[in-house]
């Protein structure tokens, strides 16, 4: 009688860790399923993006942005840059930098500073009327032309046609200002001469 009791014992001890084991194979199985899905996935996610004015969505991988993101994104940054008075330069300058690519920072806030500089001295400000959009999505630059008006006090100093180019890096999923400078409607993009990429 105590040998069968023994045997019976023994047999539930076996059959807990036969248990036991394939639990854990079958959690082990689950970890691995989860870990390649998880892998799999982790460059691959979209965000969309929504304006404060809702005309458009936009979209936001893990190494490229939407066509549409780029244009209101120059559209944006040309804004804090050109439609600027001598009371607002400093903050406006300061949150144009503050999303400048890490590597350009230096030079733009010296040529942001020398801008606000020359509005301070001659008491001006400048409005920047867009009318036209050209996108070189591949290479991440905006070409922006349109009117620039300057306004001297209260009275209009001059206008002309200009154009504007913006360009980006994108890095860590979010999108820098690594260039902005003044172009023409022959080179929206302020190639050298003679390379039209």
């Amino acid at each position: 009688m105590l040998f069968k009791k023994y045997l019976s014992e023994q047999d539930n001890a076996n059959r807990e860790i036969r248990f036991m084991r394939l639990l854990v194979a079958m959690l082990t199985v689950a970890v691995l399923i989860e870990a390649g899905t998880m892998s799999r996935l982790a460059g691959a996610e979209k965000t969309i993006l929504v304006p404060p004015e809702i005309n458009r969505s936009f979209w936001v991988s893990g190494n490229a942005v939407s066509k549409e993101y780029l244009e209101e994104m120059a559209y944006w940054y040309a804004g804090l840059a050109l439609n600027i008075t001598p009371t607002v330069s400093n903050y406006q300058n300061s949150l144009f930098l503050k999303y400048a690519a890490p590597s350009e920072y230096g030079r733009l806030q010296a040529e942001m500073g020398a801008r606000a500089e020359f509005l301070k001295k001659n008491n001006a400000a400048t409005q920047f009327i867009v009318r036209n959009i050209t996108t070189d999505d591949k290479n991440l630059r905006v070409a922006l032309s349109g009117m620039l008006v300057t306004w001297t006090s209260d009275k209009k100093a001059g206008e002309r046609t200009a154009t504007y180019m913006v360009g980006f890096k994108f890095m860590n999923g979010k999108l820098y200002v690594s260039d902005f400078k003044e172009t023409s409607d022959k080179n929206p993009f302020g190639n050298p001469a003679g390379n039209q990429s």
